[in-house]
């Protein structure tokens, strides 16, 4: 499964395996591994999840009010990840220092390519 941006069609991950994995959750770590993804309840109210290292084509948000965290992006504030061809807002990106790494998809941003 890959996923794209919904508003222009640009490819945002790269092709990703949903079969059950253990998830990591040892903050600074990834909370999934490379590769993998999974729709799940309790990390992302039920949107899709990856590896920040299956990111293809998603900058950072240049939004100073969605790029808060103490050490990095913690992503309480909303989307903060935008496709570089259209810039529309796709992901949110939870690095920061007191969690698991990893990224959540926008339910209203993104499209699954199976």
């Amino acid at each position: 499964m890959k996923f794209k941006c919904r508003e222009c069609g640009e490819l945002l991950t790269k092709e990703l395996d949903v079969t059950p994995v253990e998830l990591c959750e040892e903050d600074g770590k990834d909370l999934i591994p490379e590769g993998f993804t999974l729709k799940d309840d309790e990390w992302s109210d039920g949107q899709w999840v990856i590896n920040s290292k299956d990111n293809l084509s998603m900058d950072i948000t240049d939004n100073p009010k969605r790029l808060n965290g103490c050490c990095d992006l913690d992503g309480c504030d909303g989307p903060n990840l935008v496709c570089k061809s259209c810039k529309a807002a796709v992901a949110t990106a939870k690095y920061d220092c007191w969690m698991p790494r990893y990224i959540i998809l926008s339910k209203v941003g993104t499209d699954a390519i199976t």
